[in-house]
């Protein structure tokens, strides 16, 4: 036969399949012979990753029984062995022509698995219960890396391990493992008060997180810090109320006749409020049929804190070159989520490339954020030139004169109140467009009687919540929210504030100092649904604030879900404040300074029948009025609009 005829080859691939590896090593067997040829051809194993060789030849009872007159099948088994690395690799099986080229037989998916990650404490002990204070010790290996940083976990307790201590055992059972020998591990401290089974969580040498169980149970009744009466051993008061309703899941939305590939820019991370109200309408465009991407400027990792996202999450390096859409099309239209410059800078790119209608969204006073930011004027800035705006203005704020010129350009704009229609250019199609509450999760749930018991320090205590973030903008009314809280537990009212978020600005120190006792900061919560839960704790739900500049353009990303929880509302009568009834949908003050909140808790707490009828109030109000499947609704359409079919 020519050298270069194709082979005729039968064979098989025993290994069973789906080719599913755990160790290290990889060995695949099977067999191969070829016709025309009197011995079987050399085999091979091919992926991206790196070739397995035929490292052994077996002989075969059955297969001569299936070609009785081949020379070659008696002989023709193959093992195929070597490393490759952990992932899902396509494994193409190759033979070996006369010529020396070879030819493919058989396509599978290789996945090797990466070998687990290995953690023995054995220092004083190796499993069992531990209850005394001491230090402990152990050894944690990956086969793959060194461990870089290590912890040890037991129930709510952390306790930090110095790794990379000598080990003389473990290079025995791990002899190909360069950096067995430095395994070990101790703690750095002593146990502290705490109950639960061990787990050790190691970061490697490339970043990687690795987390492994123990045989051991720590369960310290106390230390220095906590009474030996204090029983960390009790049963665990869950945070949810029991009979909390989960409201039924919507029908599914109306399929677009006419669907539409979208991108959202971003001027922020997924974390961000913003990414809130653009998460809500992208997963709601995608289940009508649309294709949605969401594109951010950093931290695209931030995507996993939203709960089941319906939309590819994008970097702007990854939108800039052409990605998002499975079908291969640029978008049809580009969200530009605030005149942010960022924002501007790569919507221009894409709009000219992709030749997309545009679409703006004003969220807030944009002119009167960066003034606060800069602690300028709005008219000074005004008059500076772009040359002296260019190194005044950072990539997520808004510059004054090409923001203008970018609204003029834009085929449509989105707004979230109306008051924002004044910065909208004359002529142009604008729709004005509510946030909403997550309703999976943003829905009316009692309150958690057994919890609110352990959490009140105080018999008839008053607890409020606040949610988000401290900055330029906002910190003088988050001030006045505090003060209230001060007022109220100095006047005899105790009162419990729990917040949430990150705090961009310091509180003055006499104020922060005089608020410690009544205010439980819980920090950034990472996923935005863990919230409800802990908004159920509260009696009242407070927006501070007052008619100014800032406040009378945006919407509070918070106001919504305050009111899908079916609480009592207080807050100023600006933005949503102008809308909702006093009295009936909530509690509308005039300024909700440390004055008004103080008076209004006062006056919810003096009349539970005025709570009650506020609380039926907020539900009510949200459920006509807030909702993100007709807000996804009105804006499709607002998008066909202004799209040429």
């Amino acid at each position: 036969m020519s050298p270069a005829a194709a082979l005729v080859l039968h064979f098989e691939i025993e290994t069973p399949r789906p080719l599913r590896l755990a160790a290290r090593e990889v060995v695949i067997k099977g067999w191969c012979l070829a016709d025309d040829l009197p011995a079987p051809p050399p085999v091979r194993l091919v992926t991206p990753a790196g070739i397995l060789p035929l490292t052994g030849r077996q002989s075969r009872a059955d297969v001569p029984q299936l070609f009785p007159r081949h020379p070659a099948a008696a002989h023709c088994g193959f093992t195929l062995a070597g490393r490759l690395p952990p992932g899902v690799h396509l494994a193409s099986f190759e033979a070996q022509r006369p010529d020396g080229t070879w030819q493919l037989f058989k396509q599978l998916t290789l996945a090797i698995e990466r070998a687990p990650f290995v953690a023995v404490l054995d220092e004083p002990v190796s499993q069992g219960t531990l209850r005394d204070r001491v230090k402990v010790g152990g050894w944690a290996l990956d086969v793959d890396e060194p461990v870089a940083e290590l912890t040890l976990h037991y129930g709510h307790r952390e306790l930090a391990c110095d790794p990379g201590l000598l080990r003389n055992d473990v290079p025995g059972q791990f002899p190909d493992v360069p950096h067995a020998g430095r395994a070990g591990f101790r703690s750095q401290d002593f146990l502290v008060a705490g109950h639960g089974p061990v787990r050790v969580r190691a970061r490697l040498a490339s970043g990687r997180v690795a987390i492994a169980a123990t045989n051991v149970v720590f369960s310290v009744a106390t230390d220095e810090n906590h009474a030996a009466g204090l029983d960390l051993t009790a049963p665990r008061i869950s945070l949810d109320a029991a009979s909390a309703a989960r409201p039924p899941a919507p029908a599914a939305p109306t399929r677009a006749a006419r669907p539409l590939n979208v991108l959202f820019i971003l001027h922020g991370s997924f974390a961000a409020n913003s990414a809130l109200h653009v998460a809500a309408l992208a997963n709601e465009l995608s289940a009508a049929g649309h294709t949605c991407a969401v594109a951010v400027p950093h931290d695209p990792a931030t995507l996993a804190q939203h709960d089941r996202p319906a939309f590819r999450g994008l970097t702007f390096a990854e939108a800039e070159r052409g990605e998002g859409f499975a079908d291969g099309r640029g978008p049809d239209v580009i969200h530009a989520w605030t005149t942010r410059e960022n924002v501007r800078v790569l919507t221009e790119k894409l709009r000219l490339r992709h030749r997309a209608r545009v679409l703006v969204h004003l969220e807030d006073n944009e002119r009167q954020l960066l003034a606060l930011t800069l602690a300028r004027d709005p008219a000074e800035l005004d008059r500076l030139s772009d040359a002296e705006l260019d190194r005044l203005v950072p990539p997520d704020l808004s510059h004054p004169h090409r923001s203008r010129a970018f609204l003029a350009a834009a085929d449509g704009v989105t707004v979230i109140t109306e008051r924002l229609r004044e910065f909208v250019p004359a002529g142009k199609p604008v729709l004005t467009l509510w946030p909403a509450a997550d309703a999976r999760h943003f829905y009316p749930r009692p309150l958690p009687e057994k919890f609110r018991r352990v959490l009140e320090r105080t018999p008839g205590e008053t607890v409020l919540f606040y949610h988000g973030n401290v900055h330029a903008a906002n910190a003088a009314e988050v001030r006045e929210l505090y003060a209230a809280v001060v007022e109220l537990n100095r006047s005899g009212q105790p009162v419990t504030l729990i917040r949430t978020g990150l705090d961009r600005v310091e509180l003055p120190a006499d104020l922060a100092a005089a608020a410690a006792p009544h205010v439980l900061n819980l920090g950034q919560i990472p996923h935005h649904h863990h919230l409800p839960a802990l908004m159920a704790l509260a009696d009242i739900l407070v927006q501070p604030g007052e008619p100014d500049a800032f406040n009378d353009y945006r919407f509070p990303s918070k106001l919504p879900e305050f009111f899908a929880l079916g609480r009592p509302v207080v807050l100023p009568r600006t933005n949503l404040g102008t809308v909702v009834r006093h009295g009936t949908d909530a509690y509308v003050l005039d300024r909700a300074d440390a004055a008004g909140i103080a008076a209004a808790v006062r006056a919810l707490r003096a009349d539970p029948a005025l709570a009650a009828r506020l609380a039926h109030g907020a539900l009510a109000f949200a459920e006509k009025n807030f909702s993100w499947r007709r807000s996804a609704e009105a804006l499709a359409s607002f998008y066909l609009a202004v799209t040429p079919s």
